[in-house]
């Protein structure tokens, strides 16, 4: 299962086994590796924090507690690999096992979501299409 931590006002954190796709459909097993992907859409090392979220204020003020739902299509799953592939100028599309944690420890689980990427989310850590405006 990935596991996602929510770090406040800061990135993503992912530990565990998925395959990632780039925005130019390059493929890479990360086998495990602890990732932190920039959900303040103004890193330089994109879709990598670099700590820019440090140079302004961004406030995250997540909410696992609501109800979520992705209603594109799911990624094709290798195995019951989960898959992660950053959309261009969009959010992470992930299909397959997930939880998020926030720093409350308050738990989402499910296998189908996209999170913000661009900063601008109203329903932060999920996409609600606000990078259709930012981009």
């Amino acid at each position: 299962m990935l596991k996602i931590k929510l770090i406040a006002n800061g990135p993503f954190c992912f530990k565990g086994s998925f395959v990632y796709i780039d925005e130019q459909t390059v493929s890479r097993d990360t086998k495990g590796d602890s990732l932190a992907f920039c959900r303040c859409g103004r890193t330089n090392t994109a879709p990598f924090c670099d700590g820019s979220h440090q140079s302004f204020s961004f406030s995250t003020q997540d909410q696992l507690k609501r109800e979520y739902a992705v209603s594109n299509e799911t990624l094709n799953l290798k195995d019951g690999t989960t898959v992660v592939a950053a959309i261009e100028n969009g959010p992470l599309h992930i299909s397959g096992t997930l939880s998020l944690v926030d720093e409350k420890h308050t738990t989402w689980q499910g296998n189908h979501v996209k999170l913000c990427r661009c900063g601008s989310s109203k329903i932060k850590p999920f996409c609600d299409g606000a990078h259709k405006e930012v981009f």
